[in-house]
């Protein structure tokens, strides 16, 4: 028996042995991380293929709910989600280097496929046969989905089994330039697990793109049941107008229409505003 022949059976026997494959569960939502980070994939089919592209592969939990309508059944590596900048290198398991094999970049449907055009070889991962651990270049971790299978040289390709990888890289929309603050230290910059990239997650009262703005009318500002007009100003600007109803006045509505008069104000002082205006000044426990 030759070696090719006994790594296909035991790439056989590993399948077998791990029909029922993997469950792959994943964070609901990941927040940005200002440093690269590395991710290292392994290579094998004993320990990390997932069968189902939805319930095993995406398995979010009991309470995510997904549209499965387009259910597809392709063995595979668990997919990976990382942020632009990061590390990926594969480490081969030690049964798969005997063959001549390598990573090739391929299309979406050549991925489900498992086809292999062996006219692009410059579509190889690396330069030579995957053995040990290998860092993936970064021109083919630009932003977007790329999707690796296994080719070799000559023989039948484990691919079908599950050795394939789709790899989503996100980038971010969290700042308005690089020296600027993520989310303008109002909010998170986050991803969901089905989001192609990474976006600002405002706290009250922020919002725009990069929480920005502030509702000011959030703090209700308008006394005397006066309507607040939210104008969407910058955080550090007055972003609100008052609507107010007679007898009341003044930029939040706390004034009133005249001028001051004996015992106007039954538990406080009276102070005139404008030549056209008053404010009580209440005693204690009263308004």
């Amino acid at each position: 028996m030759t070696d090719k022949s006994i790594v296909i059976l035991s790439l056989m026997v590993f399948h077998s042995s791990f029909i029922n494959g993997k469950t792959c569960r994943r964070k609901l939502v990941e927040e940005w991380h200002p440093q690269p980070s590395s991710h290292v994939v392994n290579w094998t089919l004993t320990e990390n293929i997932c069968l189902d592209f939805y319930r095993d592969c995406w398995f979010l939990g009991i309470n995510t709910k997904i549209d499965t309508s387009g259910n597809q059944v392709v063995p595979q590596i668990c997919p990976l989600q990382i942020q632009l900048g990061d590390i990926l290198v594969i480490s081969s398991e030690p049964s798969l280097q005997f063959p001549e094999i390598n990573l090739m970049n391929v299309s979406e449907t050549s991925f489900i496929g498992c086809v292999q055009n062996t006219t692009t070889e410059d579509q190889l991962l690396f330069g030579c046969r995957l053995k040990g651990m290998h860092t993936v270049n970064s021109k083919w971790l630009s932003v977007g989905t790329h999707y690796f299978i296994t080719v070799m040289a000559s023989g039948p390709s484990p691919c079908p089994l599950g050795l394939r990888l789709n790899v989503t890289v996100k980038q971010q929309f969290c700042q308005e330039s690089l020296s600027s603050e993520f989310c303008s230290g109002h909010g998170k910059c986050l991803s969901e697990a089905w989001s192609k990239t990474y976006s600002c997650h405002c706290q009250p009262p922020f919002s725009g793109k990069y929480c920005q703005e502030l509702d000011a009318c959030s703090f209700k500002p308008c006394k005397n049941d006066g309507s607040c007009i939210n104008k969407r100003g910058n955080w550090d600007e007055q972003g609100y107008e008052c609507v107010c109803h007679p007898p009341f006045t003044g930029k939040n509505c706390s004034e009133i229409i005249g001028q001051c008069q004996p015992h106007v104000c039954f538990h406080g002082n009276c102070s005139n505003i404008t030549s056209n205006s008053f404010i009580c000044e209440c005693d204690e426990q009263f308004s």
